[in-house]
């Protein structure tokens, strides 16, 4: 089965494309004002769930109830480690999270503790709203 390719997703690549704008300098002020309105939308329609409700503060509480603060941001620590592999991780799910040149997408910044959530089921809310059964396949 071929992997799930990301950068393919129009949020996705809406996003991405105003992440790299943004890292090069060249993004307007009024787009810089509009990305985390822009980045917030794409995230509910991917996931279910903004990377704000990923917070421990924001937390259902049943979800709080199963985890410390610390226990629970360590289910997000890998995602700021450097991998030469940057789909290491994400392979065993079948996705594809990378650019055309193989680097890590710019938006994994900000999608990623929401993809976490929704391929573990963390949080009550979250979904893959684009992949039905992707985290069955991997189970």
């Amino acid at each position: 089965m071929s992997p799930i390719v990301f950068r393919q997703f129009p949020a996705v690549a809406a996003v991405e494309r105003q992440l790299d704008l943004q890292f090069r300098g060249r993004l307007l002020d009024d787009e810089i004002e509009e990305l985390p309105c822009l980045i917030d939308d794409a995230s509910r329609q991917l996931f279910g769930i903004t990377r704000g409700d990923t917070l421990y503060a924001a937390l259902p509480d049943s979800v709080r109830a199963r985890f410390t603060r610390i226990g629970w941001e360590e289910n997000f620590d890998f995602l700021g480690h450097y991998s030469r592999d940057p789909n290491a991780h994400w392979r065993g799910f079948g996705l594809d999270l990378c650019c055309e040149e193989g680097r890590s997408l710019h938006c994994l910044d900000v999608f990623g503790r929401q993809l976490v959530c929704a391929l573990h089921g963390l949080h009550p809310h979250a979904v893959l709203a684009f992949a039905d059964g992707l985290t069955a396949q991997a189970a």
